[in-house]
């Protein structure tokens, strides 16, 4: 039984089992000839015999009437002459040709003959839907000549009157140029009144912004004998004031005239909108690099092959520092003195550098990818900080760390030798008072008393400084047992590291002391952390620079006649110079600064002619004896 509907009309002596993939089977063409009444078929298969037949011409006509894109597959002997298959092949255009009607590849000829008959019907539907389109655009082609046309009559009536203005056009041409070359609404005025005083005969042209220019406006009105045209400035639909023509009251505005300052305010306004976002634009790059050069730290935009785009201040007193500075463009050389990319360089991430400078400085890299354009790489900004002196900081603290546990250590130690050393000290005085002083073993004797109360002194400035520097009251304080007790804390340092320190009392009698009102303790401790910082900066030049020979001079100066109420202590080190000598870096030198202002002391921190290193102390709590 026949389907309602199918894409493969087969007809001859064909498998049945063909109807399953939705296939018709005729016996002859007649039967076919029937079917072909009420239905369309993509593929019709049969063999050269019906096609030579008288009907098939016919038959073929209403098939391809029916349905243009039918494909047809023949069946041809082996025998059958090639010429005569050409020609009907010429004639009816078939997809495929087939020997026997049990080829093993039947049905991928069907199908392939199904799917050109669709390309064809979809190639019919483009070429149709291509000849709706092009009758369209020819429609649409007789409309735009229309209005063509119409546009030209309006721009030949538009050059008639042009004609008629060009005389006033030519005559402020070079103003309106001027005057988008402006930069201030003062600028815009002047050159428009030269212009338009002869063309226009106006005796006062002034442009306000909204609201100003509604006040003009009643102004001009109710005190002003002036006639004026007031032309509404725009920019993007939106009125930003008023552009006023003035001149004689005996010489109204026409309409031509009207019509053509209407066209110069249009001008006017652009060039106020130009001036406006020129303002804008130049504000925003101000605050941009305000912005940008505020920053302490260096910053720098580079490209793909580390060139430098841009750069803030920053960075610039950062070139400024090399050894030899050369013009550079590379980032590594301009920052780093190095003539490859630093090590560890991983731009677009965070990364740390050390530089190459005599003193080594270690940089944290924050380092941030950039699009600026689709097109082309990214680029990369890089802000380079200076961790130097947190490093050192972190050290110190370190350091601190160990020096408090030293000193606890030190003042239980300090306690535990206390006791045998002062029974040391009595048996020692106890052979001493019963020698005779002409024995030979009294020397000896003398010796060892003399050793055991230098430990014992040791011991003692070892205790006060482990002792709670507030635990002892406030008074008299001499300063050259302030600097004895500091320098005592940090000798074993100073010599184990070869560092020379000398002390020097400058008052105006030998045996003159200067006394102070604080707590000992609290001012020891003070001069014993600046002591320390100047140690720090010693090692510091010491491992940049072997074989470097350190120095601290401790001065302590009485008051004289220029400053008869002051005294100072002056430590002074040839360590590593600091690149700001007001700010030194140290972890105890802003507990010393606490320190010596809760005593009224002032410290301050400098470089001396010699180029070392100098804090000065100025107490002016002094203790005066009569």
């Amino acid at each position: 039984m026949r389907t309602l509907k199918a894409s493969f009309l087969l007809i001859g002596p064909w498998d049945a089992r063909l109807q399953e993939l939705g296939a018709h089977i005729a016996t002859d063409l007649n039967q076919a000839w029937h079917w072909v009444q009420d239905s369309t078929y993509n593929v019709v298969a049969l063999s050269v015999t019906l096609i030579l037949g008288k009907k098939f011409n016919e038959f073929y006509e209403e098939l391809k009437r029916s349905n243009p894109a039918t494909q047809f597959i023949a069946v041809v002997p082996n025998d059958f002459s090639a010429n005569q298959l050409s020609i009907l092949h010429e004639e009816y255009s078939f997809f495929r040709v087939m020997a026997t009607f049990q080829d093993p590849d039947l049905e991928a000829h069907l199908f392939s003959a199904l799917e050109e008959a669709n390309q064809r019907k979809q190639d019919e539907n483009l070429a149709l839907l291509i000849r709706e389109q092009t009758a369209k655009l020819k429609r649409l082609q007789i409309e735009l000549e229309e209005r063509v046309q119409r546009r030209t009559r309006f721009l030949t009536e538009a050059r008639r009157k042009l004609f008629l203005t060009n005389s006033r056009i030519e005559g402020f041409k070079s103003a309106l140029m001027a005057v988008h070359q402006a930069s201030s609404v003062g600028e815009i005025e002047q050159l428009l009144n030269e212009s338009l005083a002869a063309t226009v005969q106006t005796s006062w042209i002034r442009v306000f912004f909204h609201p100003q220019d509604e006040l003009f406006h009643r102004q001009v009105s109710t005190q002003l004998n002036f006639t004026q045209l007031q032309v509404p400035l725009f920019r993007q639909h939106e009125k930003v004031g008023s552009i006023f023509y003035l001149r004689a009251p005996d010489h109204p505005f026409n309409r031509d005239e009207s019509d053509f300052l209407t066209r110069v305010a249009e001008a006017v306004a652009l060039a106020l909108d130009r001036i406006q976002k020129l303002k804008e634009s130049e504000s925003l790059k101000e605050q941009w690099e305000a912005t940008f050069n505020s920053m302490s730290d260096p910053v720098v935009l580079i490209d793909a092959n580390y060139d430098i785009i841009q750069s803030n201040k920053a960075a610039d007193e950062r070139f400024k520092e090399r050894e030899h500075p050369v013009p550079a463009r590379k980032c590594y050389q301009a920052l780093y003195n190095r003539e490859t990319p630093c090590p560890g360089c991983q731009r677009g991430s965070n990364f740390r550098v050390v530089s190459k400078d005599a003193s080594p400085r270690t940089f944290e890299v924050y380092s941030q990818s950039l699009v600026l354009d689709s097109d082309k790489p990214a680029v990369y900004v890089n802000l380079y900080h200076d961790v130097t002196a947190q490093l050192k900081m972190e050290r110190q603290i370190l350091e601190s760390a160990k020096m408090a546990e030293l000193g606890t250590i030190g003042s239980s130690i300090a306690h535990e030798l206390n006791n045998p050393l002062g029974g040391i000290l009595s048996f020692t005085q106890l052979i001493k008072m019963e020698m005779n002083p002409a024995n030979p073993l009294y020397p000896d004797v003398v010796e060892m008393e003399a050793g055991v109360q230098r430990c014992k002194e040791i011991v003692q400035n070892l205790l006060g400084f482990t002792r709670n520097p507030n635990a002892d009251q406030e008074g008299d304080v001499s300063l050259k047992e302030v600097c004895t007790r500091a320098f005592k804390i940090v000798e074993l340092q100073t010599k184990s590291q070869g560092i020379d320190v000398k002390l020097h009392w400058s008052t105006s009698k030998p045996g003159d002391d200067i006394l102070v009102l604080g707590h000992l303790n609290l001012l020891a401790q003070a001069l014993k952390n600046l002591l320390q910082n100047s140690i720090d900066r010693i090692n510091d030049r010491i491992r940049q620079q072997k074989g470097f020979k350190g120095f601290i001079n401790i001065e302590i100066s009485s008051p004289n006649n220029l400053q008869p109420e002051i005294a100072q202590i002056l430590v002074k080190d040839n360590g590593t110079p600091e690149k700001n000598p007001s700010l030194p870096i140290g972890l105890g030198v802003p507990v010393a600064t606490q320190i010596l202002r809760d005593h009224e002391a002032d410290l301050e921190f400098f470089s001396g002619p010699d180029h070392e290193n100098v804090a000065k102390i100025s107490f002016t709590r002094l203790v005066l004896r009569s």
